[in-house]
């Protein structure tokens, strides 16, 4: 009877496996040891800043200050800005009908290019005063002005530090809205601005190329504006000329060029010898107290 009872009990159990599962056993507890998990957990770390590409390394902090500076200027044929349409609030757009034409490309004596906008895209600790020069102390929370005249942006290239206000102006008797289409980074607003009024603009970050502005109430009305994570840009003026002082010196710094028109230039000619820019892109390695100058020449037909 024993016997019939037990071979019941292995036949019963072994349909509750053959239904539920097989069974796993367990392995035993094991004791944590904290500080080792820490030391593998570093020892993997270091692993993967020296090995794997693009991963974020230590960089010494600059060993001085330099100057960069130089111009830009178009050979070949200037192309011709079109006119623009004007076909509201005619009087204010276009006093006395003068005719009024687009300003993308704004070519001057010699054939200097205003409105290139050159800037440092590498990464900057811009809370480290190793990094930025103590006579952008006071640039840091600046005002900028973004002025707008006879329905004209008066900066066809806006540009400013992410920690700055922009104060947007509207100098004309009618009124006027400055949409920041900023789709990335730095904030995106669509401001109506009173006549003879103003209102700020606060970007909040750094945006990661330029963007358009423009007016909806007078849609020819265009410009671009640049929101930088540092204080190291410029915009060239009528003669072409830009110049960025107090760079970080003695640290590989990667800047950036563009032009609305062109957007990121690429192929040049700097100090005579002929250089490619990728996306825009070259690099600088400044001493300490370099005055370095390049004077940059691009083709006329990078601005058809």
């Amino acid at each position: 009877m024993l016997l019939i009872r037990n071979a019941c009990l292995v036949l019963a159990t072994c349909m509750a496996v053959a239904l539920c599962g097989c069974a796993r056993e367990l392995p035993p507890s094991v004791a944590v040891n904290e500080s080792t998990i820490s030391s593998v957990r570093k020892s993997l770390e270091q692993g993967a800043s020296s090995e794997e590409p693009g991963a974020a390394m230590e960089t010494a902090d600059p060993t001085g200050w330099a100057t960069l500076s130089g111009t830009f200027k178009i050979t070949g044929s200037v192309p011709a800005n079109k006119p623009l349409t004007i076909d509201k609030d005619v009087d204010v757009c276009a006093p006395g009908g003068r005719q009024v034409l687009d300003d993308i490309v704004l070519v001057g004596p010699g054939g200097a290019i205003q409105n290139v906008l050159v800037y440092v895209s590498s990464t900057i600790p811009s809370d480290n005063p190793a990094w930025v020069h103590e006579s952008y102390a006071s640039a840091r929370t600046a005002e900028v002005i973004f002025d707008q005249k006879n329905c004209v942006f008066l900066s066809r290239l806006g540009v400013m530090w992410s920690s700055q206000t922009l104060k947007v102006l509207n100098s004309d008797p009618i009124g006027h809205n400055t949409n920041l289409a900023s789709v990335r980074g730095a904030k995106a607003a669509n401001i109506s601005i009173p006549a003879n009024g103003f209102a700020p603009y606060e970007p909040g970050a750094a945006s990661p190329a330029p963007f358009s502005v423009s007016c909806s109430i007078h849609p020819w009305m265009k410009a671009s504006m640049m929101v930088c994570d540092n204080p190291y840009f410029a915009v060239t003026d009528a003669n072409g000329v830009f110049s960025i002082a107090n760079v970080p010196a003695g640290v590989e710094l990667e800047f950036r060029v563009w032009h609305e028109k062109s957007s990121y230039i690429q192929d040049v000619t700097v100090n005579s010898a002929g250089e490619k820019w990728s996306k825009g892109k070259f690099t600088r390695n400044f001493s300490a107290g370099d005055d370095a100058k390049m004077d940059v020449a691009i083709e006329a037909s990078v601005f058809q």
